[in-house]
This record gives C-alpha cells, structure tokens and sequence, in this order.
C-alpha cells in the first residue's frame, strides 16, 4: 500500500533480497514485515507523506488488535466450562455409551445366526458329499 506495488512485486523483491523483511507465522500462514527504509530506497519513493506511514501503522495496529480479540475468547471457552456444559457433556456420552451397547448386542446376535447357519449347512455339505449305497445294496 505505502509502494503502490502489487503484492506479488513485493514477494519477488523479498525473495530476490531487494527488500528487508522478516517473516512472521500466523494461523492463516506467514506474513512478511517488511522494512520501510528499505522499500523507499528499493522502490525509489520519494514522496512518501508521514501521514501514509501512519495510516499504513494504524491499520496494522487494529488489525493485530482484531486478531488478539478474536483469540480471548477461545481462551476463556477453554478455560472454563459451566455446569451446563457438563451435563451436556455426560447426557451425550451416555447416549453414545448406549448406542455402543445396542450395537454391539446386534453384532454378537448376527455372529451368532451366522454360525447358526454355518452349522446346518456344513451337515448339508457333508450329507451330500456321503457315499450313496446302491438300490440293490441295502443288505449291506
């Protein structure tokens, strides 16, 4: 904003070391902060009004006080949690821990119709796979 360049001029002028710059992480990624002295001199500025680098600071300033505010909160959630939230918390896990039970209850009566099943057609298989006795045979 203070050079009137793109912002993608200014990266190509950090990585080719132009530009002094110190890069900081934030969630989002990194931001690059740049040196002011430096991109004046880089870039050549010569009217650069006081007013401008003031404006340019100011907006930094809220933006890095929106970003703390935003944080507090999180903070404070965890923190601290009310009794409400407790309730919540139990009530929901003894749903699941009931859920839990009906389906492991549906899982062992499956498995159990399953052998069930496996059983009756293992004697299915043996039955046909037994030797067949002649018509004529049956003294035997």
């Amino acid at each position: 904003m203070l050079s009137n360049k793109s912002v993608q001029t200014i990266r190509r002028a950090i990585k080719g070391k132009k530009i002094k710059a110190r890069k900081s992480k934030t969630p989002q990624g990194y931001n690059y902060m740049v040196d002011r002295q430096s991109l004046i001199s880089t870039f050549e500025l010569k009217n650069v009004d006081e007013a401008k680098i003031k404006q340019v600071q100011n907006e930094t300033k809220e933006e890095e006080q929106k970003a703390e505010l935003s944080k507090t909160p999180r903070k404070l959630a965890r923190q601290f949690l009310t009794h409400e939230d407790l309730g919540i918390f139990q009530e929901t896990m003894r749903k699941l821990i009931d859920q839990h039970e009906k389906d492991k209850e549906n899982l062992f009566r499956l498995v159990k119709s399953f052998q069930d099943r496996m059983v009756v057609l293992e004697n299915q298989v043996k039955m046909l796979e037994a030797p067949k006795k002649k018509w004529f045979a049956f003294w035997r």
